[in-house]
């Protein structure tokens, strides 16, 4: 009678994250549950939770005690990047706790709806989560699970919050581990010790500072980094625009060896501090590249040089802010001095384009030259079935059965199942590899929807529970309720929402 939980945020391999109502204080909350799905199960009955075989019994309570301790540690932090713990307890024959409900964005998701981020608006963010991190690290703890989706964006003020401790690992004064619990992994942000036998089994910084790296790699160029065991023999590679003043530095962080890394995350986070500069160079390198090969004008390249001309020098009421706001400021009468070449490049740049885009090569076909049903033909899409095909979908590695673009990629209708995460089955529409359209989609938590999909989230339509009960209407662009109605089991109206109230 203390909470009411009103639904899942996420779940990982050892517990489940519900958004709560505190009843007595009449607030959300954020409620994390010690749930290893790979030994336990539900009752659905009492919510108890069971552990599958015997032999797991004592696994599974080190890994509970593992979760209460994780709690405790994070109950003693006080930084304003660092996620607060308000209590834990026990129930249902399993373990909880409290922490605040962080409304906003993670920074997986925020990269993967709107695209890259510029460099200075990267840079802000992993140089205040940097902050976050020298601060456990002179508490002798490793958080080992740095990536985008364990940096949520606060909405009301727009700084970055460290979540998620559940891979972390407390060490002693001499820098070795208090537990011997299992590690996780999460690929392309894990570096080479993560997946060995006792490779975090002491301190070390260097371990986090690879993951932040990989983390600040993905922010800039949309793309998860190559997996440690890709990167043994040679160093990461960068795709055509990555600033230049930062890939040294990622390339050194990044590095296989832990010895080969800066030897801290200041030590990181002072080297892409540096250097701004050579973002203005860029810019112009990239319009120079363009009138001398004025023929091929391509638009599609990297999404980070066409932001980045934007230098973000908002304050984040950080101290460790203060030098970067004022380099920016330095770096800003830097670029008056390429204005005249900025603005002449995109004159000729654009001057190019319209000629380009009006002239009607000889033999060419027009849609002026064509009947309804030859524009018809020409402008849909060349379909072909594939059966069981591996593809790599936003909720992750699944089997696809279907139509495909002419790429390969789903397009028209098909159906998608995983094996893993939190989808279970897509049965529907899809566009150029996006679920997109009418369909039916299974959760791995027991949920069903039934209605229309758009840009990989729910839209509009139909969400029904686990225990029958299920919400009708619309859906933001995150895949959130909007506007409509919820419904308990018998159909009885509970609660009416609008625009996400």
């Amino acid at each position: 009678d203390t909470y009411r939980i009103e639904r899942i945020l996420g779940q990982g391999g050892f517990g489940i994250t519900y958004l709560a109502t505190d009843l007595s204080l009449e607030r959300y909350v954020a409620i994390k549950e010690f749930f290893p799905k790979d030994y336990c199960d539900r009752e659905e009955s009492t919510s108890h939770i069971t552990v599958g075989t015997s032999s797991n019994v004592e696994l599974v309570s080190r890994l509970k005690a593992k979760f209460l301790k994780e709690a405790r540690n994070i109950a003693k932090f006080d930084h304003p990047g660092i996620i607060k713990i308000h209590t834990a307890f026990e129930e249902n024959n399993t373990a909880y706790y409290v922490m605040d409900y962080i409304e906003g964005c993670n920074l997986y998701e925020i990269v993967k709806s709107s695209g890259p981020l510029s460099e200075s608006k990267a840079v802000n963010y992993i140089t205040q989560v940097g902050d976050a991190l020298d601060y456990i690290h002179k508490h002798n703890v490793n958080h080992l699970d740095i990536k985008p989706a364990n940096i949520m964006i606060r909405k009301s003020d727009d700084r970055p919050i460290l979540i998620d401790f559940g891979l972390s690992k407390q060490y002693d004064s001499e820098g070795n581990q208090t537990s011997t619990t299992p590690t996780g992994i999460s690929h392309g942000y894990a570096p080479m010790e993560q997946y060995k036998v006792g490779g975090v089994s002491e301190f070390s910084p260097q371990t986090d500072v690879y993951s932040l790296a990989a983390t600040l790699y993905y922010l800039i160029s949309g793309k998860i980094p190559p997996h440690a065991t890709d990167l043994i023999e040679e160093s990461i590679s960068f795709p055509a625009g990555f600033p230049m003043n930062l890939q040294k530095a990622i390339s050194k962080a990044m590095s296989s060896a832990r010895k080969n890394r800066h030897e801290s995350v200041s030590k990181f986070v002072g080297e892409i501090n540096d250097g701004d500069e050579s973002e203005v160079k860029q810019i112009i390198q990239a319009t120079t590249a363009r009138n001398h090969n004025r023929v091929n004008i391509d638009d599609s390249g990297p999404s980070n040089i066409r932001k980045s001309q934007n230098i973000d020098t908002s304050n984040y009421h950080n101290d460790s802010y203060s030098s970067k706001v004022s380099k920016a400021s330095t770096v800003k009468t830097a670029k008056s001095h390429y204005k005249s070449i900025l603005i002449g490049g995109c004159v000729t740049v654009a001057i190019i384009f319209l000629i380009l885009m009006f002239r009607k090569p000889e033999g060419s076909v027009d849609a002026s030259d064509l009947t309804t049903n030859d524009t018809a033909l020409v402008a849909s899409p060349s379909f072909r079935a594939v059966d069981g095909i591996y593809y790599k979908s936003s909720l992750g590695a699944c089997s696809y059965t279907g139509e495909v673009d002419s790429e390969g990629k789903p397009h028209g209708k098909g159906k998608a199942e995983w094996e893993t995460g939190l989808g279970k089955s897509y049965d529907g529409q899809w566009v150029h590899g996006e679920m997109d359209g009418d369909c039916t989609y299974l959760s791995r938590g027991g949920y069903r929807f039934e209605g229309k999909f758009r840009a990989g989230h729910y839209f509009e339509g139909k969400l029904i529970s686990p225990d029958k009960s299920y919400y009708e209407g619309t859906f933001d662009k995150k895949g959130e309720k909007w506007t409509g109605t919820e419904y308990d089991s018998n159909g009885i109206k509970i609660d009416t929402w609008k625009n996400g109230e």
